[in-house]
């Protein structure tokens, strides 16, 4: 089997089933569909992980191997930011304030963890060189998270009822990643440098203001299109005052429904 041939059927097909497994997942009514949803969504992932065995030759396994190495710490950080976002004055789906404690527990692993795959032996390596694509993702995730701790705190002290907490822990969150940011950005790694951090953070500030100056322009001219749209309908016709007939049909069942019926 040819090289391309391979990497359709071993990554880029579990690269579709992933998304494909979850659409059917949570668009199916019945539970024989959500579970069929889900085993797709599942193989499509192995097929994933297991890419770097199956087609070790193709680039793109990199993205698999990589994949492997950041399910664990991501999954910790995603526990643990749902612990302490709904164990805190939420409406819906309250969780117990013990749980707070558990959240910020899973979240400081998952950031040692991270921090042990930069500074200790633990870095994504195939082939004996460093995952390219662990060079782009590190500083994209640090600088990314970050700036939504930041943002998500201030939201949450300027429009947030009583999340004085949730503000403080998100606050502590952001000076604890930029914390790691400037330490990768002055110490050298285990297998990366410190200068080829610096240069890699650069790219990713300025993927991300890249992206964020895209969506404003985006959601602005959505808006102009809107509002030149709306400015050029018609003035909508004004109705006629009710006739007094229609005022007493009206008056009628609305007597005739207040005050409910007695009980015999």
């Amino acid at each position: 089997m040819e090289a391309m041939a391979e990497a359709a059927l071993w990554f880029w097909l579990p690269t579709v089933l992933v998304p494909f497994g979850i659409w059917i997942s949570l668009s199916s009514k019945d539970t024989m569909g959500r579970a069929f949803g889900r085993c797709l969504a599942f193989l499509g992932l192995a097929g994933l992980l297991l890419s770097p065995w199956t087609v070790p030759s193709s680039p793109s396994s990199e993205a698999g191997h990589l994949l492997g190495f950041i399910v664990g710490p991501s999954a910790l950080l995603l526990v643990g930011l749902y612990l302490i976002a709904f164990s805190g004055n939420v409406p819906v789906g309250r969780l117990p304030k013990s749980d707070r404690r558990l959240g910020v527990a899973a979240t400081m692993i998952g950031f040692v963890w991270f921090a042990s795959m930069h500074w200790w032996n633990l870095t994504p390596t195939l082939n004996g060189e460093v995952n390219r694509y662990w060079l782009v993702f590190l500083p994209t995730f640090l600088l990314l998270l970050t700036c939504l701790c930041s943002g998500a705190a201030l939201c949450l002290r300027v429009i947030g009822l009583q999340r004085s907490t949730e503000a403080k822990v998100l606050w502590f969150l952001s000076g604890f990643v930029f914390l790691m940011l400037v330490l990768a950005m002055t110490i050298d790694g285990h297998s990366v440098d410190s200068a080829s951090f610096r240069y890699h953070l650069w790219l990713a500030g300025s993927d991300l203001l890249g992206t964020a100056i895209g969506l404003s322009i985006s959601i602005l001219v959505f808006g102009l299109v809107i509002y030149w749209h709306e400015r050029g309908l018609p003035e909508p016709q004004s109705v006629n005052p009710p006739t007094g007939k229609e005022l007493d049909f009206v008056a009628n069942i609305v007597a005739a429904n207040l005050g409910g019926g007695e009980d015999e």
